[in-house]
């Protein structure tokens, strides 16, 4: 009985305690294990180690580990202590500025002891509220066309931007003749006709820009369409980020068209043609 007792005890001695702990850090804080011996066995630590700083002792055993992470993370870390005789280990947070928060102390009578930590590093919090700067009208609306112009892919502001060089390149040079051939006749063109003129190229320049945005989709649409079904291809067919493109076209032209259809009559602006 007295054997079997002290196996008792022996086995009951050399069995590890295990305690969890989980922890919540500010980015920039230091999270500190020590103990009054120098009975730290292993540490083991899982987590981002590039965006952290760790101690590094010459060698274990040791009596202190310190972990500071400069970037959110989580890391989970296991501390091993073992010491015949009774001992503490202690458990806190060091902040930025000094101060020491979240202490917790174990105490041993001896024997393996085995501490995991889940420790969460986040942003600290601003204590002092950012005002945002007010913003001009030109501001808000420059921030407006930048965001509205991302959502069209590269190719669709490449074909706006040949489409625009070459109509009103070619618009303004016929409007520029027209004008000056009629200096000298009754049938000049004035102000409200020059600018139905020039919504006239506008509406012309939008409609090839929709027509043309609309061959190349179908033809992307009947590649795709092959790929996948004729050569069983995992190909993906047209997005919704192109059928707002091709909206947001045929959108202008309508407008485009109801605007010079009110200029021609109701205002009549629409000049008067040769025979």
């Amino acid at each position: 009985m007295i054997l079997a007792i002290n196996a008792e005890s022996a086995a009951f001695a050399d069995q590890s305690i295990i305690r969890k702990q989980s922890i919540q850090l500010s980015v920039g804080d230091s999270l500190i294990v020590q103990s009054d011996r120098s009975n730290l066995q292993r540490v083991f630590l899982e987590g981002n180690l590039s965006s952290a700083n760790l101690t590094r002792p010459v060698q274990y055993p040791t009596n202190k580990f310190a972990l500071t992470v400069f970037n959110p993370g989580t890391y989970e870390i296991r501390f091993l202590f073992d010491d015949s005789n009774d001992y503490k280990v202690n458990l806190h947070v060091q902040t930025v500025d000094g101060g020491v928060t979240n202490s917790t102390t174990y105490y041993l009578s001896g024997g393996p002891f085995e501490l995991d930590v889940n420790a969460a590093f986040v942003y600290r919090p601003s204590s002092h509220p950012s005002i945002a700067s007010s913003l001009s009208p030109w501001d808000n609306f420059v921030n407006w066309v930048g965001k509205f112009g991302q959502a069209f892919p590269f190719w669709v502001k490449l074909l706006y931007l040949a489409l625009a060089v070459q109509f009103f390149g070619v618009g303004g040079l016929w409007i520029r003749r027209q004008t000056s051939r009629r200096e000298s006749s009754a049938q000049r063109l004035d102000l409200g006709d020059k600018i139905f003129l020039w919504l006239d190229v506008t509406y012309k320049y939008l409609l090839v820009s929709f027509l043309a945005i609309i061959m190349i989709m179908g033809g992307e649409l009947l590649i795709l369409f092959l790929l996948r079904f004729m050569f069983l291809a995992s190909i993906e067919l047209l997005s919704l980020w192109d059928l707002f493109v091709a909206g947001f076209a045929v959108g202008v032209v309508i407008i485009t068209y109801l605007v010079r259809f009110t200029l021609e009559k109701v205002f009549d602006l629409k000049p008067i043609e040769d025979d």
